[in-house]
């Protein structure tokens, strides 16, 4: 899996691309612990490349939902593909994520 991330203050926008599973989801992790280091309170999760997510991206998800909660921030995915829904779905957790069809909505919602 591919990462990249922009800063806009207190907001963080991750960009994944690629299978989110294993060493993946590890790596996902530790760029967004270092972007709360760095002072982001909320991440946007751009997830539009990610076709498939296992347990330890769910896993990461839900940590990444709980540290921006605690944060007073919020986490945003943005355009999951189908795949990545229903797995959310199957596991009960969707209603656990709010998601976006942009990045722009994704940052309108935070505001």
């Amino acid at each position: 899996m591919k990462l990249s991330y922009e800063e806009h203050g207190m907001v963080a926008l991750v960009v994944a691309s690629g299978d989110c599973t294993g060493d993946a989801s590890e790596r996902l992790r530790r760029t967004v612990a270092d972007r709360f280091a760095a002072g982001a309170r909320s991440v946007i999760l751009d997830f539009a490349a990610v076709p498939l997510v296992d347990s330890a991206a769910l896993e990461t998800m839900l940590w990444m939902n709980e540290e921006t909660a605690r944060s007073g921030g919020a986490l945003r995915l943005v355009a999951p593909q189908e795949a990545v829904l229903a797995i959310l779905r199957l596991t009960r957790l969707a209603d656990r994520f709010e998601s976006s069809a942009s990045v722009e909505l994704a940052a309108r919602s935070l505001r």
